[in-house]
């Protein structure tokens, strides 16, 4: 797992208070490519990962798997967070 074209992302909270803290494309393996994943800070402090599209959340992996890639995807940002990722 790699996580590719990573770029932090400054943007003021939406009005519901989600702040996307990274966006970026993860490779699975050297044939699989996810692109347009991000990471986003919820009000309530927990930190959720995205897949692609807008319309729902098209990325389904495990707790752990999840964990590991959300701390890849701030890592390639620079952020160093106490990432509480969510259920």
């Amino acid at each position: 797992m790699k996580i590719r074209s990573a770029r932090a992302v400054r943007q003021a909270p939406s009005p519901r208070g989600f702040v996307t803290l990274a966006k970026f494309n993860f490779e699975v393996t050297p044939d699989v490519t996810v692109y347009d994943c991000c990471v986003v800070k919820a009000p309530d402090g927990n930190i959720l990962l995205y897949g692609p599209g807008r319309a729902a959340n098209t990325l389904s992996v495990s707790r752990a798997a999840r964990q590991q890639i959300i701390e890849m995807a701030l890592r390639a940002v620079g952020m160093d967070l106490n990432v509480k990722a969510s259920a």
